[in-house]
């Protein structure tokens, strides 16, 4: 126990200090700087209550994502140091819901698929730099997965029968919860009450009883959803309700699926295939098709949207990984550990080359912020109104800056953002070496 519990503590610490370095080296881009002022006066945002006056009309004219852009414009009013030491203690509490569901696992098994987890979302996760690393990105999206996370224990600790410490306070602790995973994200926040529903649902139809407290908890979230999606500027962010523009989502989303996915489907498929050829808990394979059900639903939403990123993928990639190490600890458990060994050992290998050519990425992007940096120190204290920077050029997904960071164009956005934040009257992108 205190070797398995060891190594558990080696890969947190790791994962601390890896993540703590790349935020540090990701710099500020895009919507960082425009949710430094307020969208109520375009004041810089320097106290909660400008925060609260900026979102109740950013529910009006953006989207209703209020909560996690809320979260951010709190965060810029502090110096970024506070979001890169939280965004790092938040993959670590990822990392740690994440292992509560094979912790009971033998020996080092358990360190073993977590990180054969975070190999897998580092290796198959589109965008990782925008999802994990970047400020605005973090938050919608790394943040969000821990706080589905938490919200979706008690309904799979439920289904699955294990051991968990019941009180009041616990049960009401999960509404506000809820209604936050409710209110989250369009896709997101889909995906996990799909999940948590089949969950109830299933766990009544055993029991043939419905418990208060998980429909207590899938109500508040149902509230939050509506939250979300009945602010004024949803409507204008889906597309035309005609079929050639749905059929062409649909199209667009279907082949970077094919692209992207993949790997992940197969892997879960040969994991699945093998669990019930080893006749492995049921209750297990069930909870993994859920999982799997419910990422496909996080995709299938954008058929609905203006437009579709690789930072999109974020839920669907998450939860189609946590279904395979709950298949692959299922094997372990049924004794069948040569396909969980293998799935590590072959994304290990995979990982070292990803990691070294992501490292050097992120540090190429740092090194060009420094000189950004100095630049506009340099225009500033020469009294410049005016200035050209150079674009950021992303080599690999694990840069947060996907496409160029400024436009070519002054009067276009973020250039107008970042050129309010710095003082300028007009900010302009160009090629680096032009």
């Amino acid at each position: 126990m205190e070797k398995k519990n060891r190594l558990l503590w080696v890969v947190f610490a790791l994962l601390f200090l890896v993540m703590l370095l790349f935020t540090v080296m990701t710099p500020m881009i895009k919507d960082d700087f425009s949710y430094c002022f307020s969208w109520a006066d375009v004041s810089r945002v320097r106290s909660f209550g400008q925060v609260v006056d900026s979102m109740r009309v950013h529910r009006t004219v953006t989207n209703g994502r209020v909560l996690p852009h809320g979260i951010v414009q709190l965060l810029l009013i502090r110096p970024k140091g506070l979001f890169n030491l939280l965004n790092a203690l938040n993959a670590v509490l990822l990392a740690w819901l994440v292992l509560r569901w094979f912790r009971d696992l033998e020996g080092r098994w358990p360190a073993a698929l977590l990180l054969c987890g975070i190999f897998l979302v580092w290796n198959e996760m589109p965008g990782f730099g925008a999802i994990f690393l970047w400020l605005d990105g973090a938050v919608n999206y790394s943040w969000g997965l821990s706080l589905f996370l938490l919200f979706l224990w008690p309904y799979g600790a439920d289904w699955l029968g294990l051991p968990r410490r019941r009180a009041l306070w616990r049960d009401l602790l999960l509404l506000p919860l809820a209604f936050a995973a409710g209110a989250w994200s369009e896709n997101g926040s889909v995906a996990i009450l799909f999940a948590a529903a089949c969950l109830t649902g299933l766990t009544a139809r055993r029991e043939k009883r419905l418990s208060w407290q998980p429909l207590a908890g899938l109500l508040a979230g149902l509230l939050g959803f509506v939250f979300l999606m009945s602010a004024p500027a949803t409507a204008g962010r889906s597309a035309a309700m005609s079929f050639s523009v749905l059929a062409g989502n649909l199209k667009t989303i279907t082949e970077a699926s094919r692209e992207a996915l993949l790997p992940l489907y197969v892997i879960f498929a040969l994991l699945f295939a093998l669990c019930l050829l080893a006749k492995t808990d049921r209750k297990q394979l069930i909870l993994a098709a859920v999982l799997l059900l419910a990422g496909l639903g996080s995709l299938a939403a954008f058929v609905f949207a203006l437009y579709f990123a690789d930072r999109h993928f974020c839920f669907t990639v998450f939860f189609t990984v946590l279904a395979i190490l709950i298949l692959a600890a299922e094997l372990v458990r049924a004794g069948r550990k040569t396909l969980p060994a293998l799935l590590l050992a072959g994304m290990s290998v995979l990982f070292v080359f990803n990691f070294v050519l992501g490292a050097l990425d992120i540090a190429q992007i740092y090194n060009a912020s420094l000189r950004r940096e100095a630049a506009i120190q340099a225009a500033l204290a020469a009294g410049e109104k005016d200035i050209t920077l150079e674009v950021y050029v992303p080599a690999t997904p694990y840069s947060a800056p996907r496409t160029n960071d400024l436009e070519f164009d002054p009067n276009l956005w973020p250039n107008d953002s970042v050129a309010l934040y710095y003082g300028f009257d007009s900010v302009t992108g160009v090629w680096p070496g032009e």
